[in-house]
């Protein structure tokens, strides 16, 4: 669709009072509005929306207390962008760092919320870690 098109009928679905735009920064994000997220969950999406910070989450979920090398490792980025993206979401209250000396292990602050929006909006990450974390986390949870 032309990015034209696309403002417009944003636009008009915003007007009519069916979803709601909200701008962190660098994104405008639009979400349903009988969908109504917390501002945790929104900060939550908005991380998972980006594919290095979902990958570093997915690895947290799977194995809580990794380090900046373990993480850089699994996820295949570079240890300085890896740094980036856990300070970022370490601010955003998303993970928990604990130092041991020189080494800091991370963990994700509330899984379940993580997972669920993982679970929830899982059709528009296109991703097969996504989808393969997804079948593994309701085999461990069932409902």
């Amino acid at each position: 669709m032309v990015v034209g098109n696309l403002q417009y009928h944003l636009q008009y679905l915003e007007k009519k009072n069916l979803i709601r735009a909200s701008n962190d920064g660098d994104y405008v994000r639009y979400f349903i509005k009988d969908r109504s997220l917390s501002e945790t969950e929104r900060k939550m999406l908005y991380f998972l929306r980006r594919s290095g910070c979902r990958h570093i989450l997915l690895q947290l979920l799977n194995n809580p207390d990794l380090n900046n090398k373990e993480l850089s490792q699994a996820v295949g980025l570079s240890p300085s962008t890896i740094s980036w993206n856990l300070n970022k979401l370490v601010k955003a209250g998303i993970i928990n760092r604990k130092k041991t000396g020189r080494i800091s292990q991370f963990t994700i602050v509330d899984p379940p919320a993580v997972a669920e929006l993982l679970i929830c909006y899982k059709e528009s990450f296109l991703d097969i870690l996504v989808d393969g974390f997804i079948e593994m986390w309701e085999f461990k949870h069932p409902k």
